[in-house]
């Protein structure tokens, strides 16, 4: 397998022809069964079922080619997470599903507003791993500027925070901030930054930051990431920042065509 490199090929032949236990990180935002043609996909299709058997398949691939201590996550919205949930468990086991992270894409505006009920504002990531000796790194947010100035009131001789505590003092540049949990409420997605510079009109293009806090997580620098629903490309360029090595697949042309400008500016 080449890696550091972007392949246009339906992404269930590349699986079937790659080696097992070979990646440490699968992340995927595969179609998310909405029925809308965009112009650079189709999400369309016969039925749920026609869809389901798809995603299966290549799930199932992907759990094989995935390492021991790998972690997979799979990006969903409400039109189909309930149905891909079964499927994972399935190929993962129920006991390998870590988490359901909710990413609050921080907009209620716009078309979606006009719906009759509570405006979705939120994916759903579905977190599994390989085994229980997985890869993590917990990830931090730094603290808000008025929780330093209500809990680090004090200074020492060289002007160092601190707060005090039962056995001595806790120093703010010795603490690495807030641990950041399951609900991502600091991500905002492209239906409310629009104007970033990072955006490429890509319709289901991720921010850069979301990747980020996946791929520092769940691997280490040299470790190999994939997606194989790769999109404009967000995944790759952020593991190419972080010195990961990296692997991308799409059956799009276009999306291809993208991603290669993409990292190729980088």
């Amino acid at each position: 397998m080449k890696l550091n490199t972007v392949h246009l090929v339906d992404n269930l032949d590349f699986l079937k022809e790659i080696d097992s236990e070979i990646i440490d990180l699968i992340y995927i935002d595969p179609p998310f069964y909405t029925g809308v043609d965009y112009q650079e996909f189709s999400d369309q299709w016969n039925s749920l079922n026609h869809y389901l058997e798809f995603m299966q398949a290549r799930i199932r691939e992907m759990h094989r080619v995935l390492k021991k201590n790998g972690s997979f996550y799979c990006h969903c919205d409400p039109n189909a997470v309930f149905d891909l949930k079964p499927i994972c468990d399935s190929i993962f086991g129920r006991n390998l599903f870590k988490r359901e992270i909710i990413w609050n894409v921080g907009s209620v505006s716009g078309f979606k507003s006009q719906v009759k009920g509570w405006v979705r504002q939120h994916d759903t990531i579905l977190y599994y791993t390989k085994s229980e000796e997985f890869t993590f790194n917990k990830q931090y947010l730094p603290y808000k500027e008025e929780y330093i100035k209500k809990m680090f009131r004090y200074k020492d001789e060289d002007g160092r925070l601190y707060r005090k505590r039962r056995g001595g003092k806790q120093y703010l540049d010795e603490k690495p901030g807030t641990l950041v949990g399951d609900v991502w409420n600091d991500i905002y997605s492209y239906q409310t930054r629009t104007k970033s510079k990072e955006y490429l009109g890509y319709p289901t293009q991720k921010p850069e930051k979301l990747l980020k806090r996946i791929i520092l997580a769940s691997s280490n620098e040299g470790d190999i990431v994939a997606d194989f629903f790769c999109g404009s490309g967000t995944t790759l360029a952020v593991a190419k920042k972080l010195k990961r090595r990296w692997i991308g697949v799409d059956n799009n042309p276009k999306a291809i065509e993208l991603t290669k400008k993409r990292l190729n500016s980088k």
